[in-house]
């Protein structure tokens, strides 16, 4: 991390923590039983849950295309990027494995396919399994084991995009082919959805899906070009909020926030703010383990307990930040010292 990224001279570890906890109370809902209340409220157009992962793909955006210009080889870059996924998801699907014959109601679970695919499956990012036969299937939601994981092969996907950049990394040849790819993958958000959309099934990916994410992501490495602080104004991040919140109310969410919500996730990340600042550092960058784990834990507390959203809610934070909080500090941290071994 440059010196410019210091954990405790901005916000990104709070805004992460923030919004890693935002789609735990999203996916409350469903798993009770419920529709979200964001999505009804704002007319079908924003779920807490959606705009929680567009604000990762900002965020992850303007942070990996900074690491994508430090790193000196390509190899460094991809390392980085693995390191960063693979160690915490190993240790996720070692325990979920260990732990799901407990939730089974068949009569054997190491003779279910589906129990033994599921490592591997997950593994590869892009064919993840959602369930395993007999396993929460009297939950309110028996549809997934932990459905966060699907946007793991998304962000890969980005990594690997970058990677066409890498030559031209340095210099202004990368903004121009940033600024084509926004606008096309913006167009093909807005008024193509289904292009390329049984190509891309091949490799079990959502062409919805992905360039919708892909739009906030090449936005976010766009404004790494730009010096957000000379910018950083209190009027300007007051006035992009209402913004949103008039194209809710007049129907055009998703014709704007592209445009306005990486710039202001950006805005508020990098101030440097008391206390908010230093709490990655205190305690740890715990988003990544918070939004891992989180799905898995309110399926086990939904097998035994008949929680409401709120009670959901409660109980499955304080599980996954100690999980969060322990994933961090034995495994993601002693990891990143083996950041430059490649």
């Amino acid at each position: 991390m440059s010196n410019n990224l210091m954990r405790d001279e901005n916000n990104f570890d709070f805004l992460r923590l923030v919004f890693s906890s935002a789609v735990i109370f999203s996916h409350s809902f469903p798993l009770t039983g419920k529709e979200e209340i964001f999505t009804v409220l704002t007319n079908n157009q924003l779920g807490l849950g959606g705009l929680s992962v567009n604000v990762f793909f900002a965020l992850s955006g303007y942070l990996i295309f900074i690491s994508l210009k430090h790193s000196k080889t390509i190899k460094n870059y991809l390392w980085k990027r693995l390191l960063r996924l693979y160690p915490a998801l190993i240790v996720l699907i070692a325990i979920t494995m260990l732990i799901l014959p407990f939730f089974y109601t068949g009569d054997n679970i190491f003779s279910e396919s589906s129990y033994r695919s599921y490592s591997y499956n997950v593994l590869s990012l892009y064919h993840v399994q959602y369930e395993v036969a007999h396993v929460f299937e009297n939950n309110p939601y028996p549809k997934a084991i932990n459905g966060s994981l699907w946007s793991l092969s998304y962000e890969f996907t980005m990594y690997i995009l970058l990677l066409l950049l890498f030559p031209f990394r340095k210099n202004r040849i990368s903004f121009i082919l940033l600024i084509i790819g926004f606008i096309f993958s913006y167009l093909l958000h807005i008024f193509r959805p289904d292009f390329l959309s049984k190509l891309l099934s091949i490799i079990y990916l959502d062409s919805k899906e992905l360039y919708r994410l892909s739009t906030y992501f090449l936005a976010g490495s766009l404004l790494s070009y730009v010096d957000i602080k000379k910018i950083n104004t209190l009027i300007l991040r007051v006035a992009l909020f209402f913004i949103l919140i008039l194209s809710l109310y007049f129907n055009f969410f998703n014709l704007v926030a592209p445009l306005v919500l990486p710039l202001l996730i950006l805005l508020i990340g990098t101030l440097k703010t008391k206390y908010i600042s230093s709490i990655g550092e205190k305690f740890g960058d715990i988003s990544y383990g918070v939004y891992i784990y989180g799905f898995l834990v309110q399926q086990c507390l939904m097998n035994y307990f008949g929680f409401n959203v709120y009670e959901l809610t409660f109980y499955s934070l304080i599980i996954t930040f100690t999980l969060a909080y322990l994933s961090w500090h034995f495994v993601e941290k002693p990891m990143q010292k083996f950041k430059n071994f490649i």
